[in-house]
């Protein structure tokens, strides 16, 4: 059973039909091109299917889709599309890493073989609810958040797809994906903040002096193990946050910038600032004692002499925990950069305004200088040489 139309044929192929059209030559190769679509079955009912499929490709065919000389997996658009997408805008390695571990671990096993164009709405609505029941280790459910990442590569990569004339249409826009909620923030309270400042500086020095960073800048753990001397001015008490640390599996740290991309200058206290001083001195010190000196970028949180290497951001969260667990205090490290806020908001003075004492205040001739708590028009929460800049809280 056997038809032919201009560009097009059906045909038999094993238990079923195959539908082939003519999409021209290659523009590399030279050679002919076909887009092809397999119907089950031989009956009248199949044969009227084959038809219809064949009036679609020739259709899309003569819109300009389907220029691949091949139908194309899911697996090649994968490939394809991660070795294309950081060509075109900037991609932070920690998400490169994440769709691979995505495509790796769920897509792929899942979805790898089937055809570009086999893969609709329904599919991916089955794929989701898979994952979600039972799609983890040992069958246990996934997080709504894994699941959304997958549905963002998958998305991603069919919508490509149909730039690239695979596909005619993004079946990922009509699925739906699991909302992914924000992790539930819950900053310390103040007596056990106080606890855990309190316990760090009296045993690990380095610790202190970084969970009191992470409450007076607000930073991000990765943004205090990038911090560099060139980055604080010890006379102005201000701290410039320029860029952050990251754990990219199977490779070393990498220094990129700030998870918003912006630099940002908070000022700190007289105390907090002399803390620093106190660190620099001690490394200075470390390093002549190991025969070296400190270099002049060096990081302000290192293990290595001379303070070319920052500390693993991973590390000290294991230290926080072990810390934090030992006093009884259930807080993330990452609950920390919140705190100053909701103790202020809260109106509660206490340690937050211990930590703030000593701020500078704005001189009407220097602009740079901050005042941690101008409600007014001004250089806080302003821009200043470019940058965005804030109040330590």
């Amino acid at each position: 059973m056997t038809k032919q139309d201009g560009g097009a044929v059906i045909r038999k192929r094993g238990t079923g039909l195959q539908v082939q059209v003519y999409a021209g030559r290659d523009p590399l190769t030279g050679h002919k091109r076909y887009v092809s679509q397999q119907v089950p079955g031989q009956t009248k009912a199949s044969m009227r299917e084959a038809k219809q499929i064949e009036a679609q490709l020739l259709a899309e065919v003569g819109a300009g889709r389907h220029k691949g000389s091949r139908p194309r997996t899911m697996a090649e658009l994968l490939e394809r599309w991660l070795e294309w997408r950081p060509t075109v805008r900037p991609i932070a390695p920690t998400t490169v890493s994440s769709y691979h571990a995505a495509m790796d671990r769920y897509i792929l096993p899942a979805l790898g073989k089937l055809p570009v164009r086999q893969v609709d709405a329904a599919t991916l609505d089955a794929f989701y609810t898979h994952l979600r029941t039972r799609g983890g280790k040992d069958g246990r459910p996934l997080r709504a958040s894994t699941v959304h990442e997958v549905h963002a590569v998958l998305s991603g990569a069919l919508k490509q797809a149909v730039v690239w004339g695979w596909i005619g249409h993004n079946p990922a826009k009509l699925a739906t994906a699991p909302s992914a909620q924000k992790a539930d923030v819950q900053p310390p309270q103040a007596e056990d903040a106080t606890r855990l400042l309190s316990a760090a500086m009296a045993e690990d020095t380095e610790l202190g002096l970084f969970l009191r960073l992470a409450v007076m800048l607000g930073a991000r753990r990765g943004e205090l193990c990038a911090l560099r001397w060139p980055e604080i001015d010890l006379d102005r008490g201000e701290v410039l946050i320029a860029g952050n640390m990251v754990r990219v599996p199977r490779q070393a740290l990498v220094h990129k910038d700030t998870k918003t991309h912006a630099k940002r200058r908070v000022a700190v206290g007289a105390s907090t600032v002399e803390l620093l001083r106190a660190r620099r001195v001690a490394q200075a010190k470390d390093a002549l004692a190991c025969g070296t000196i400190l270099a002049a970028d060096a990081y302000v949180l290192s293990h290595v002499a001379d303070g070319s290497q920052p500390i693993d951001p991973n590390g000290i969260s294991h230290r926080f925990l072990r810390l934090a667990r030992r006093l009884g205090v259930r807080c993330r490290l990452h609950d920390l950069r919140h705190f100053m806020v909701t103790q202020l908001v809260a109106g509660r003075g206490g340690l937050a305004h211990r930590l703030r004492s000593g701020w500078p205040r704005r001189r009407p001739h220097d602009p740079g200088h901050l005042c941690p708590l101008s409600a007014g028009p001004g250089p806080a929460g302003g821009r200043v040489h470019g940058e965005s800049v804030s109040a330590g809280c």
